[in-house]
């Protein structure tokens, strides 16, 4: 662990906190802050250490909270996710929202410093990915930057998180990537390029707000950053999700309704194409490759489960972090076979296993439909 003692030359590399940073860490480690005093004897206020960080590095990280939602479901995940930003960006404050947590569970993602757990309403019976909103408008930094709780932090993204715009950093899929997202809802005829028009046209009534589009494509909501200046959109998306999706446990992918299927994450969509206030949108960079970025677990089953092959490119890294929680004395959640350190073998072979499972299936499926047989 750190050493948190204060010496004469670690003054100049002290900086004020913010109160956030206050709330969420001087209240549970006291060590963290000192007092400087002048020369007369009186006291300047309350500064945290600079544990060997640069100050505009803190400053940096202190002005912007990670947050998070999720059931207790999701549990190891957002374990991983308070543990990797531990790790990786130790002046950042985190923010899990939650629901169904044990006083347990919330005591084993606050053994971080920067990690607040916090409760979800009751209000709201539609699925977590529905609520991002709440998360976002808990922070009171100028930035705040939403992170699914199965995504992990890999490497020390700081200079990658605060938006190259100052806006809103969030990734657009590509022309390929978006028409395979909506493939099987053109219509007859329609070219399998931008927004299928029945779905252009319903998100504009939706909307009601501007008539020509600002973009043809959609985005992805796993990670994303904005600027506080841009809490009315966050506000408007919670608004519109509370008008076009219904008061009901669905799940994060409801093909139910059609131009929303994707959930929450139609939603931002819609109003990034059609909202008045939607903001600039910037470069995505969380997707480095150079040592650092943010991974997200995204198809089922999650590491804490089974391996999948596609997130295998993970397990070291993972490795990495369960290491470094035991040397720095943190507790784990009860630890799955899955992600045991001796059980590498076992859980590649049943990762390669399951991936031969999905590919034969897909196999089956498109001779079934070739041949014209319809699945029962």
């Amino acid at each position: 662990m750190e050493s948190w003692s204060l010496r004469e030359q670690d003054t100049s590399a002290l900086i004020p906190a913010f109160s956030s940073w206050r709330r969420g860490i001087i209240g549970r480690r006291s060590a963290m802050v000192a007092r400087l005093t002048t020369g007369t004897g009186r006291c300047r206020g309350r500064y945290i250490l600079n544990i060997g960080l640069p100050i505009d590095y803190l400053a940096r990280m202190q002005n912007l909270t990670i947050v998070s939602a999720c059931d207790r479901n999701y549990l190891w995940g957002a374990w991983l996710l308070a543990a990797s930003s531990a790790k990786f960006l130790k002046a950042t404050p985190v923010h899990i929202l939650q629901t169904g947590f044990t006083q347990e569970d919330t005591a084993l993602l606050e053994q971080f410093p920067t990690v607040k757990v916090l409760p979800l309403a009751d209000n709201d019976p539609r699925n977590v990915a529905n609520r991002k909103s709440e998360a976002l408008l808990s922070a009171d930094t100028d930035y705040v930057a939403w992170l699914d709780a199965d995504c992990l932090v890999v490497g020390d993204i700081s200079e990658l998180l605060i938006p190259v715009n100052g806006e809103f950093q969030i990734r657009m899929r590509g022309a390929a990537e978006n028409a395979w997202v909506w493939r099987n809802h053109y219509a007859p005829g329609e070219a399998h390029v931008g927004l299928p028009k029945s779905v252009r046209d319903k998100w504009q009534a939706d909307v009601g707000q501007r008539t020509a589009p600002l973009t043809d494509t959609t985005c992805v909501t796993n990670a994303f950053v904005l600027h506080r200046r841009h809490l009315d959109f966050v506000r408007q998306w919670k608004s519109q999700i509370a008008k076009v999706i219904p008061p009901s446990h669905a799940g994060v992918v409801d093909h139910r309704n059609p131009a929303y299927f994707m959930t929450d994450e139609s939603v931002m969509s819609s109003l990034l194409v059609f909202s008045d206030i939607a903001p600039p949108i910037s470069e995505y960079r969380l997707d480095d490759t150079a040592g650092r970025f943010v991974a997200h677990f995204g198809a089922n089953p999650k590491p804490w489960v089974r391996w999948n092959l596609r997130h295998w490119y993970c397990h070291g890294h993972v490795m990495e972090l369960l290491d470094w929680v035991k040397q720095s004395g943190y507790r784990t959640p009860p630890m799955p076979v899955s992600l045991e350190k001796t059980k590498r073998t076992q859980a590649h072979l049943l990762a390669l296993a399951n991936e031969a499972k999905v590919r034969v299936r897909a196999t089956a499926g498109k001779c079934l439909r070739l041949a014209g047989i319809k699945k029962k």
